[in-house]
């Protein structure tokens, strides 16, 4: 038994991992956030698989969370796959410090680039794919899905990072020279008068963080920075710290936002 767990804001990486199940015989995927809600959880599988994008060069802190905050911690192999709008930095290398807290150890992993999600950067637009460039590279990971499959199916043992230079440079390139982490919390969030009342982004939210009431939205602060209002969000009517997200935005095309909702609460 495969069980691949997931965390997933835009798509891209449930999508990822459906495809790699698609291909594998007796699997199940599992929300990460979802399982999260529960209080207790464990990790419990002959082979565990972890599909997660990479943000800012590292893991999500709640796929971090996960794996040091889990009851029983088992699996015989564990493989794992980043998936990124340019490179996955040292989100790998940062995950397996995390297996090797609960004495586990990375046997196989991956990077998988589709599109980039994180908005509030300067260098968003430039790094955006165009419509053919994104059709292709989806195409892509769905043939190199197969590969992963397969490799996983004979248990390949074969870990995977990235240079230190890959890990940096999200860092470097961001506004703030030389900060760990500039990415913004939920505090810097708005909404503009554009917003219609649909509440999408409460729906898609995967730790639930929003919530709207007598017409306005309510942050929880407990934001993963994860951008997945922000792309969602019909009306363009999110701002963050003081600047109107109204640019192109990206979400999985095979994932709506009733599958993205119902696999995340």
């Amino acid at each position: 038994m495969t069980n691949i767990y997931v965390f997933s804001a835009t798509g891209t990486s449930l999508q990822v991992a459906k495809d790699i199940a698609a291909n594998l015989d007796s699997c199940r995927i599992i929300s990460i956030a979802k399982e999260m809600q529960k209080g207790k959880w464990d990790i419990s599988a002959e082979n565990a698989g972890f599909v997660f994008p990479c943000y800012y060069g590292d893991t999500p802190q709640i796929v971090k969370d996960f794996i040091t905050g889990a009851g029983e911690v088992k699996a015989g192999y564990v493989f794992a796959v980043a998936t990124a709008g340019g490179n996955i930095g040292y989100s790998l290398k940062n995950f397996d410090k995390a297996l090797h807290s609960r004495n586990l150890k990375l046997n196989y992993g991956r990077e998988i680039i589709i599109a980039t999600s994180y908005m509030p950067g300067w260098y968003y637009n430039m790094i955006s794919p165009s419509k053919d460039k994104l059709d292709a590279n989806i195409n892509n990971a769905r043939e190199y899905c197969k590969k992963i499959a397969d490799d996983v199916s004979h248990r390949i043992y074969e870990p995977y990072t990235k240079s230190y230079i890959g890990y940096k440079i999200p860092q470097i390139i961001s506004p703030s020279r030389y900060v760990n982490d500039t990415r913004p919390w939920d505090s810097e969030f708005s909404v503009s008068g554009s917003c219609n009342g649909c509440k999408i982004c409460e729906s898609v939210c995967p730790v639930k963080n929003i919530e709207f009431r007598n017409e306005k939205h309510h942050f929880k602060g407990n934001c993963q920075r994860c951008m997945a209002c922000v792309q969602h969000c019909p009306q363009s009517a999110f701002v963050i710290a003081d600047k109107p997200m109204n640019k192109n935005k990206y979400t999985h095309p095979d994932i709506s936002v009733k599958e993205l909702s119902n696999f995340n609460q």
